[in-house]
């Protein structure tokens, strides 16, 4: 064999070699049926990715102080008061003492496609769970049989490119810094979780996107005169306009920064005796910061005139009071904030700590008694110790400590530990 003929057949059995290589991954990473994203599936004879996940999960409370029902998580509005007498016994509820519960509740699936198009990647989302529907009140068999919930919509959004319809997380939402919590109601700072919106997202490159929407609105109300709050749901009274809201996401490999903002339109008409509208308007920051390894800093601080359901997603704060003897409306001044850290035990083993803050201002329009029964403060904190012996797994323990003051000076504490297990698919 001349020199010619050797180079030819060394150089021809080194790409056969080399294709024989890279076949097995060639062949794995175009599998029968693989889809365009993690766990999805190709459906057949079209260009439609599918998947299914959710997770089930038991969630276990103790109460040491005042027992709350477990659906939903422990939320710091029905915390019990004092009595708030020198040398008299608590409120109702306050001194009752321990109580155990089960639920799987938060359990969950969602649906997701996502299909290419000339427009960009059409994606679909749908996502439910068992957790607090609204118009269903659980008797007192609740818990006897089958300790039934009814099925809730979480999310149901679409996208094409850059524009996204449907119910979806708020864009005065930043879930990139929101504690990992196994109670479900989580830091008290979380606004509006999500709600119907038509939204755009512009990317500026360089891990920076800007977006804008157009959300659901809902004017929360308290009455001058007798303290009682209302929505402008029902009851022939309406909302205008929609809240419109935006926000600046960074992201970096040392984690993130977000600015959002939120104007709107408080609004109250009853048809009757009150014709009055306010501007509403917040700001917020937040953020993470990857210490070492794979722990986080997390950071959250809100504030505004009349934005008390983008403050708290459990309804505990209001936007604006109304007096209808002069049919003036005056809004409720928030502030709130949580910082929280996310430690990493080993690669199985991790923990969060959080402290999280909300105080309501309320204006002069509002006084006495009245104003003596409002909220105005609440201060949640969560510790947890969560193991993950597999990806797909998560069982922990958590103490939750809330503390709960109105405007009278009376104040409640709870105390819950929790014990968790969640099998995701």
């Amino acid at each position: 064999m001349n020199r010619t003929s050797f180079r030819v057949a060394l150089l021809t059995t080194a790409a056969l070699l080399s294709a024989a290589a890279v076949a097995p991954a060639r062949a794995q990473s175009s599998a029968p049926g693989g889809g365009s994203f993690p766990g999805s599936i190709l459906i057949p004879a079209s260009n439609t990715s599918f998947k299914v996940g959710g997770y089930a999960k038991l969630d276990y409370t103790y109460d040491f102080s005042a027992m709350q029902p477990i659906v939903g998580g422990l939320s710091p509005g029905a915390i019990p008061l004092d009595a708030n007498v020198p040398g008299t016994k608590a409120g109702a509820g306050h001194s009752i003492h321990g109580g155990s519960q089960f639920t799987a509740s938060e359990s969950r699936f969602n649906i997701e496609t996502r299909t290419p198009t000339g427009y960009g990647e059409l994606k679909t989302v749908i996502e439910a769970d068992f957790t607090n529907p609204s118009g269903l009140t659980n008797g007192a068999a609740f818990k006897v049989n089958s300790n039934s919930s009814g099925l809730r919509l979480r999310l149901a959004y679409g996208t094409l490119g850059p524009f996204l319809a449907g119910q979806a997380p708020s864009t005065f939402r930043d879930t990139l810094a929101e504690p990992e919590t196994l109670d479900f109601g989580g830091a008290i700072t979380a606004g509006v979780l999500r709600q119907p919106q038509i939204r755009y997202t512009y990317d500026a490159g360089g891990g920076l996107t800007i977006a804008g929407a157009v959300e659901n609105p809902q004017t929360q109300v308290i009455d001058a005169t007798t303290g009682v709050s209302t929505t402008n749901f029902g009851a022939g009274r309406a909302d205008k306009l929609p809240d419109f809201t935006a926000a600046a996401t960074w992201v970096q490999p040392w984690g993130h920064l977000a600015l959002r903002a939120v104007a709107r339109e408080i609004y109250d008409h009853d048809g009757v005796a009150v014709s009055a509208d306010s501007f509403g308007w917040g700001l917020g920051a937040s953020g993470d910061l990857r210490t070492w390894g794979k722990d986080q800093l997390l950071f959250q601080i809100n504030g505004g005139d009349g934005i008390g359901r983008y403050s708290n997603a459990l309804g505990l704060v209001q936007d604006t009071v109304v007096s209808t003897a002069t049919s003036t409306m005056e809004n409720l001044k928030i502030v709130s904030g949580v910082i929280a850290y996310q430690h990493w035990w080993t690669d199985q083993l991790r923990s969060s700590a959080e402290g999280s803050y909300l105080h309501i201002g309320y204006p002069a329009i509002i006084s006495g008694a009245p104003l003596a029964t409002q909220n105005q403060s609440f201060i949640t904190s969560h510790v947890n110790l969560i193991w993950s012996p597999v990806p797909q797994v998560d069982t922990g323990v958590e103490y939750i400590w809330e503390k709960r003051t109105a405007e009278n000076g009376q104040h409640g504490f709870a105390n819950r530990l929790q014990v968790s297990s969640k099998f995701k698919f």
